[in-house]
């Protein structure tokens, strides 16, 4: 139910103006320009790129049960939430998601974690065990750190199990969340449940649990500074740049005077591409020069359109304002959305 009520009220955000798959795009971290504007427009940071392994085939099939259970009607271009859909997130807060300074990196910071507490849980018994890690870098990582930390001291063992227990009880996601996290860790002589196993276990579907997860991984590493042990498992996960890692590049080409057709040129991409990344720079950069591309005038029309026709659909907004282009537009609710 925890994946039915996020899809609903992440549908609920959108305000009936986005089809079915929109939330596809935003739990897969698609980068195209209308799911990176989307994120901006109706302030969906938290949910970009939270499940990137999930299918189409696993995401219709969760539509169709919400759609059976009318929570949501399903138009040929929208999703509208229904009173009943309503009632359902009513007192619905997710917390602990920052997918957008994560997109799937909290996965290496969890490989880390459970090869330490595997290690540390079968050290005081023997050092031959299989590894629930196989990656050869998580490996590497791990045998560094527990080196340095000289890991087979009883006053390291106690102080990381303290610092882990501490950090895990102090986050302000639900029970369950840490019980999901705690049961996908491995010991001595005892390996962690996998989703299949924890569906049947803790009766919640699997996108559920994984949610679950992904939330309280978030927000470990968001808190993790005041836990030192735990920090040094965190290196390089954060991602600090708010721009994706092309649209950066198409930045410091125009922060550098190149002009759109240039830069298109220059990296040999479609024009309509780098439009995706001027969009994005406008939502996340408030230096943003908005009028080299739309006067001021045009972009209050823009506005004020916007604000009456209570829509951000491009085909709409176009319709009212015939003078501005789809690129103007979209430069202007991307801005607005900063």
């Amino acid at each position: 139910m925890f994946a039915t009520k996020l899809i609903v009220s992440i549908f609920a955000r959108y305000n009936n103006q986005r089809g079915s798959s929109a939330v596809y795009h935003l739990f897969k971290g698609k980068k195209s320009g209308q799911t990176i504007q989307d994120v901006g427009l109706f302030q969906l940071y938290p949910f970009f790129s939270i499940t990137p392994k999930l299918t189409k085939a696993q995401y219709d099939t969760y539509i169709e049960e919400i759609f059976n259970a009318q929570f949501i009607l399903l138009t040929e271009e929208n999703v509208v939430v229904t009173d009943k859909g309503r009632q359902l997130i009513e007192d619905f807060r997710p917390v602990g998601f920052d997918g957008w300074h994560y997109r799937g990196r909290e996965l290496s910071f969890f490989k880390r974690l459970a090869l330490v507490v595997q290690t540390l849980s079968n050290a005081p018994h023997t050092m031959r065990f299989l590894p629930i890690e196989q990656d050869g870098v998580t490996q590497r990582f791990v045998k560094d750190y527990l080196r340095y930390h000289d890991f087979q001291q009883p006053a390291f063992q106690q102080q990381f199990t303290t610092q882990l227990m501490e950090l895990v009880a102090s986050l302000p996601v639900e029970e369950r969340s840490k019980q999901v996290l705690s049961y996908r860790l491995s010991g001595y002589q005892q390996s962690g449940y996998t989703w299949q196993q924890l569906a049947v276990f803790l009766d919640e579907d699997i996108l559920s649990l994984q949610l679950r997860f992904t939330s309280c991984l978030h927000s470990m590493i968001n808190e993790v500074r005041n836990y030192p042990l735990l920090a040094d498992l965190a290196q390089n996960i954060r991602i600090e740049q708010l721009l994706t890692q092309s649209t950066q590049k198409t930045a410091d080409l125009f922060y550098k005077g190149y002009s759109l057709e240039q830069i298109a040129q220059y990296r040999r991409l479609k024009t309509s591409t780098i439009e995706d990344h001027l969009a994005e720079m406008a939502m996340n950069d408030p230096q943003f020069p908005l009028t080299q591309f739309v006067p001021e005038e045009l972009a209050l029309a823009i506005r004020e359109r916007t604000k009456q026709l209570q829509t951000t659909k491009l085909r709409i907004i176009k319709e009212s304002v015939p003078q501005a282009s789809y690129f103007q537009i979209r430069l202007v609710l991307a801005a607005k959305g900063e």
